[in-house]
């Protein structure tokens, strides 16, 4: 009898797979938060109080509510001492403009004894000559200087401009991702929308459904001044978060930076969609034979490794086949009936590996080979569309390498765990650091990935979760 399916994350046990899933999803945000603030300072804990009161669906776990109350405690902590420190700045000047007409009554007491006072003098008149100057030349120059300085606040306008063109670039990022979630990933509309929100959020603030033409002086002064206190304008520069940059490249290699994925004027709906298939065929093909040359595959092989990939995906391949509109139109209805058309647009492969049954190894990783002691990795995902393939690149300090698990459900090794548990291999399992190669079939084993090589399965992949925040 197979043992019951424990989720575990830390201390913390899960009963679902969907509860651990929402609790891993809260750490990556969480280090994500840490990395770029200071959690700990007042002012920093209340601007991300702000963002997650404004997403009340940021946070769904124990972890997450954990890490809100430490953000609670941070910005109500630092408040009075604050508040202190302005009171006695205030104290000061006050005493500074007691202090000062003291000081001129002690002065003229000290030369009553010294005779009277002489108004008309020859150096008295000398300096009433000169003040009488300098008023005539003020009076001149001087409507003509403000004139200059109040013909329009130049700082502003450059405020203003800097903040206009944070909020359009906003705006063209939002319907991207938006197209990125409905279309390639297959999302719903509300879905799409809730995620290209979410992606927003990295900002400091999101200003994408805001018109800044319509905004005062003072409005725009305020929202300023919160991206440099936040870090996204530094230097009269912008600094884009670095999960802005991830969200970009997704949306690069997805073929929909800077475009608005519609057919190109003149083509017929199916045209348009076999186009987009063959395109979209050719950047996954090219992708693939990149990453298994990194494997240390040699191109010819790399080619052969794709060539199964696509086939598995699509069925058909047909990226670089020459068609009259008849073969278009055979290849349309083909990939309609697969579920790869739908209302004249191609469908694509979510960029998600859970959902092909795929592990995702993201942040950190530990490996064990045959016994051997088990080695830390930072892991990424480099993967463009993972619904055959997926590839990893992991660092251990100077040591970078790859990993690759493919050929999903291709396998039918037959793997006991232990008297009353056994499962299937589920795929191929690559790995290369340096000039070392390992290569077996993976499986499941419990909470870790499993690695059979020549008979062994001693080796495995454990997951790592970083708690400390």
């Amino acid at each position: 009898m197979a043992q019951e399916k424990k989720y575990k994350l830390g201390e913390l046990e899960f009963e679902t797979e969907q509860e651990y899933r929402e609790a891993a999803a809260d750490l990556k945000r969480i280090k994500g938060l840490v990395d770029k603030y200071n959690v700990e300072d007042s002012q920093q804990a209340k601007k991300i109080l702000a963002s997650i009161k404004a997403h009340p669906e940021t946070f769904r776990s124990p972890y997450g509510r954990k890490f809100v109350a430490k953000l609670e405690k941070a910005a109500n902590g630092t408040a009075a001492p604050m508040s202190g420190i302005n009171t006695e700045k205030t104290e000061k000047k006050e005493r500074r403009k007691k202090e000062k007409p003291a000081k001129i009554k002690r002065s003229g007491s000290d030369g009553e004894g010294k005779g009277k006072f002489q108004i008309f003098t020859p150096l008295n008149f000398a300096i009433g000559v000169v003040i009488i100057a300098c008023v005539i030349v003020f009076s001149i120059f001087a409507p003509r200087l403000f004139s200059l300085n109040s013909s329009g606040d130049s700082n502003g306008d450059i405020r203003r401009n800097m903040v206009s063109a944070y909020a359009k670039s906003q705006a063209e990022l939002k319907a991207q991702l938006y197209t990125y979630y409905f279309s390639v990933v297959g999302q719903t509309e509300e879905e799409a929308q809730k995620d290209a929100q979410e992606g927003m959020s990295y900002y400091v603030l999101d200003l994408s459904d805001r018109t800044v033409s319509t905004m005062t002086d003072s409005e725009i002064s305020d929202i300023y001044k919160q991206l440099v206190e936040g870090g996204d304008i530094q230097n009269s520069s912008f600094v884009e978060p670095s999960e802005i940059t991830v969200l970009k490249d997704k949306l690069l290699a997805a073929g929909l930076s800077g475009n608005t994925g519609n057919g190109v004027e003149g083509e017929t709906a199916v045209e348009a969609a076999i186009n987009s298939i063959m395109d979209y065929q050719y950047r996954i093909y090219t992708s693939l034979c990149s990453q298994y040359e990194l494997l240390g595959n040699s191109k010819e092989n790399a080619q052969a490794f794709a060539d199964e990939d696509l086939s598995a995906m699509f069925g058909e391949v047909i990226f670089d086949y020459k068609m009259t509109i008849e073969d278009k139109q055979s290849y349309f209805d083909s990939f309609v009936k697969r579920g790869l058309i739908k209302d004249n647009q191609i469908v694509r492969f979510s960029s998600d590996p859970t959902a092909y049954n795929l592990p995702e190894l993201t942040p950190a990783i530990e490996v064990s080979f045959m016994g051997e002691e088990a080695v830390a990795y930072r892991s990424s995902m480099t993967s463009y569309a993972p619904a055959a393939s997926v590839f990893y690149e992991i660092r251990s300090g100077k040591k970078k390498g790859y990993l690759c698990f493919r050929n999903n459900g291709g396998n039918t090794d037959y793997i006991p765990l232990d008297d009353d548990t056994s499962v299937t291999a589920q795929g191929d399992f690559f790995m290369t650091v340096g000039s070392e190669t390992r290569s077996g079939k993976w499986f499941y084993n419990k909470q870790n990935i499993g690695i059979l090589i020549n008979g062994d399965q001693s080796s495995y992949i454990s997951y790592v979760h970083d708690l400390t925040y």
